[in-house]
């Protein structure tokens, strides 16, 4: 019946979307806890069948996000390009180098702003690929930058702020 199930499948395709967006909410352990709980049978490897990957459009996105991530801490990582205007990630790419990222701009172009944090190799790849580009730094580095420069300003003023403090108690 369509709608409501598919040919050779065990479970109906409303069960199916639901179990997906389990999925992709908590990736796949995390997923098949609450499965568990929900007293739904999906285990993780399951789960994670389920998701399939965006598709990659010809043209980068006019505000493309860019960032690092683990695979597996320690070990390897990748990066990840999302359109943040959309918020959808829009591709995953194996490493971080600037290499790979200069290809993919390369292959994909149309981005106005980069939206990075601070690695040089992504620097190096918008320079390389995307001149024209503006590159904006992404909101946790000017954050983290921010309370680096209050605190090393309060550090740095501690003394005065003690003698101010000291007189303004009654």
């Amino acid at each position: 019946m369509p709608g409501l199930s598919e040919r050779h499948v065990r479970s109906s395709t409303g069960l199916t979307g639901w179990l997906r967006s389990i999925a992709i909410e908590l990736g796949g352990r995390p997923a098949a806890r609450l499965c568990r709980r929900l007293r739904l049978a999906a285990g993780r490897t399951r789960l994670l069948r389920l998701l399939t990957a965006p598709t990659v459009r010809d043209r980068a996105p006019l505000v493309l996000g860019v960032d690092e991530f683990a695979f597996r801490k320690g070990c390897t990582y990748g990066t990840i390009l999302v359109d943040v205007e959309a918020g959808q990630v829009v591709d995953v790419l194996p490493d971080r180098t600037s290499e790979t990222f200069a290809a993919w701009l390369t292959e994909h172009p149309g981005a106005e702003i980069i939206c990075r944090d601070r690695a040089t190799a992504y620097t190096k790849a918008v320079k390389e690929a995307a001149p024209h580009a503006l590159e904006v730094a992404d909101r946790w580095h000017l954050l983290q930058n921010l309370s680096a420069a209050v605190e090393k300003t309060c550090h740095q003023h501690r003394d005065c702020l003690r003698k101010r403090a000291e007189r303004a108690k009654p």
